[in-house]
């Protein structure tokens, strides 16, 4: 395994990179010598104090990073390096976990494609925190990067989630939210950039076990591009994604929307009238598809609401009554549409005030 990025962060490895001489001149003429000075700056920094073009800073900061991330690996050094046992996230819901073969995966990167209102950032803000439990609790004991190219981060949401796990794991973590580092990104450049320089210094600094992307085709949507120029930025970053999980031991969930096909099947087998956005090119990238779906079914449940009553004495004052009120909850599907470990299989659950649940 790579050393880390804080060991490496402050060495002197100017003289180490394969780069044009003449940038390395320039580097060493402003005093620009460890990679933590370079991937601290951006990239219009960078050209203002070194004085080089955009095209020379892009070469210095690949060759940074490239440097503080282990050399390329054939198949079977990989296969050599990992444990028998995989490690995984625990979902929080026991009846997805054993679909999962345990959970999310710490290896490569899961996709969790689903319609809107399917549960796909319902899972994601479960998932960062899980992340969070002890190992013996199903989680890793690490903190989250959360990288937001959609709308606003749901912070009331998470706060709901996290009394939830307050109360349901006492053992646990005492705050959840001072780990979970938030990023909102707004197009496909600065999240290429942001997973290339950005991210490795952060994981210089914490200690992450999760990278989560919500979502990963909102940013590649917007832009105007065509597709043959986006699959160069796509392949990119899905390069660098598997990179840094392989070599710090993380976990890599990309939320993905679905698209309206006409075809009732479609390459992957997927029935119905929709298929995960992004087309073949991101699909060849992810290690593990996961398919969430709404259905046309409901679960009534009985739930307890406290409600306001008015008690009238010397001063009035109010208490609370605790009553049983009848809720319908939507049935969703989870199903693993492909991956190298797991069979197919899919497993229903449900959304409530305390997160996922299973039936």
């Amino acid at each position: 395994m790579a050393l880390g990025f804080s060991a490496k962060g402050t060495e002197n490895i100017i003289d180490a990179l394969d780069i044009n001489p003449r940038i390395i001149t320039c580097a060493k003429r402003v005093g620009f010598l460890s990679a933590w000075q370079f991937l601290r700056s951006s990239e219009g920094e960078l050209q203002q104090r070194l004085g080089l073009s955009a095209a020379d800073i892009d070469q210095l900061l690949n060759a940074v990073t490239s440097h503080l991330l282990s050399k390329s690996v054939t198949a079977w050094e990989m296969s050599e390096g990992q444990n028998p046992e995989m490690t995984h996230i625990t979902t929080g819901c026991r009846e997805l976990d054993e679909v999962l073969g345990g959970g999310v995966p710490v290896r490569g990167i899961t996709e969790v494609a689903g319609e809107s209102s399917s549960g796909k950032t319902q899972l994601a803000l479960q998932l960062a925190l899980h992340t969070q439990l002890p190992p013996h609790l199903g989680g890793l004991g690490k903190g989250v990067a959360y990288i937001c190219t959609e709308s606003q981060f749901p912070v009331v949401r998470l706060q709901q989630l996290i009394e939830t796990m307050l109360k349901r794991y006492p053992q646990g973590p005492k705050t959840y939210s001072d780990k979970i580092l938030i990023h909102h990104i707004p197009d496909m450049d600065t999240l290429v950039d942001c997973v290339r320089y950005q991210l490795p210094r952060l994981i210089s600094q914490r200690q992450i076990g999760l990278v989560i992307i919500d979502s990963i085709a909102a940013a590649f949507r917007a832009e105007d591009a065509t597709e043959v120029n986006k699959t160069i930025p796509l392949q990119t970053l899905g390069y660098r994604l598997h990179q840094l999980a392989f070599y710090h031991k993380m976990a890599v969930v990309a939320i993905n929307q679905v698209a309206a096909t006409v075809q009732s099947r479609n390459l992957y087998d997927i029935t119905g009238d929709i298929t995960p956005a992004l087309g073949l090119s991101w699909s060849n990238l992810i290690t593990t598809r996961l398919l969430l779906r709404r259905t046309n079914h409901t679960i009534k449940s009985q739930q307890a609401m406290s409600l306001p009553s008015k008690m009238h004495s010397s001063t009035e004052r109010t208490s609370e009554l605790r009553k049983n009120v009848a809720v319908e909850y939507r049935l969703r599907k989870l199903e693993v549409v492909f991956s190298p470990w797991l069979e197919r299989k899919l497993a229903t659950f449900i959304v409530t005030e305390k997160g996922i649940e299973c039936e």
